[in-house]
């Protein structure tokens, strides 16, 4: 809200209606073409955002939060996932390293080498570009400070 009066601007409504969804489709369209250009008006719709989630988080739970809350701190849970993720993660590693060993020792001319070798290290850079986009997305994400 702007400072200088107790009214919001016409940007602050129209971004409290867009984060309430309750803009008809080309207002919702204009506001989204905006936000690709105007980077303080999309901090606004986060901010929006994340007093949306946070007012939710503020109610009272819900059964169904207990009970997740209860399967997530048990420790069957909690030992099997750490056990999950790292044979997944050891194991793929594994896999990645033997077939590029396999790859590289083989019998095989380099063009059928390099094709062979191609989708191992294109899924690599795929997956490190994910990671690197979502930790350019955090700040940006209401969720973020949400504990479920």
């Amino acid at each position: 809200m702007n400072r200088e009066s107790e009214h919001p601007s016409r940007d602050e409504l129209l971004v409290m209606a867009y984060v309430d969804d309750e803009l008809v489709p080309e207002q919702r369209e204009l506001l989204e073409q905006r936000l690709t250009q105007e980077p303080e008006l999309l901090r606004q719709v986060t901010a929006y955002q994340k007093l949306e989630v946070l007012a939710r988080h503020n109610a009272p739970p819900e059964p169904t939060d207990l009970e997740w809350e209860r399967i997530l701190s048990s420790p069957t849970h909690q030992a099997g996932t750490r056990t999950g993720w790292t044979l997944l993660c050891t194991g793929l590693i594994g896999l990645f390293a033997l077939g590029c060993i396999a790859t590289l020792q083989a019998d095989l001319d380099a063009l059928t080498k390099a094709l062979i070798l191609a989708p191992l290290f294109g899924f690599s850079v795929l997956l490190s570009i994910r990671f690197r986009d979502r930790q350019r997305l955090l700040p940006y994400d209401p969720y973020t400070e949400v504990k479920r």
